[in-house]
């Protein structure tokens, strides 16, 4: 993993903090616009930087509020090749809830049962029961 050069790094902090206080407010498309704004910043080796990570989870997340759950498992099927974006719990929970969703039951199952061994039930907390309840019932706890 490579750390960014500090101009950079802070430009995507600032954008992401952006995005995140804009997601809090409930303008998941203003936080979308910030995070992808912090995305164009990042290197064109992203998978060399942990912000790499943080920005597509928070894209991630975002595409997940507004429903669009294709592009979700898309960006963080990129994610998981990442710097700790593999054993990331919550990126396998996105991803996992986004495959359910789009009506892939086999891979959904699969990362909602990383999501669980990396993050354990808290990771389920805030979330709607379906997802907890799909992985319940196919796997033994």
């Amino acid at each position: 993993m490579t750390i960014l050069p500090s101009i950079l790094h802070d430009q995507i902090t600032a954008l992401l903090d952006a995005g995140d206080r804009l997601f809090e407010k409930g303008d998941d498309a203003g936080a979308l616009a910030k995070y992808r704004e912090a995305e164009i910043l990042l290197p064109t080796e992203r998978e060399r930087f942990e912000a790499s990570t943080l920005v597509a989870a928070a894209i991630g997340d975002t595409l997940f509020q507004l429903g669009q759950h294709a592009q979700v498992v898309e960006t963080l099927q990129q994610a998981l090749g990442y710097p700790d974006g593999d054993d990331n719990p919550f990126v396998h929970l996105r991803l996992g809830q986004s495959l359910l969703e789009t009506g892939e039951e086999a891979r959904a199952l699969d990362h909602l049962a990383r999501a669980f061994e990396y993050g354990g039930l808290d990771v389920f907390e805030d979330e709607d029961d379906k997802y907890l309840d799909f992985l319940k019932a196919r796997i033994q706890f």
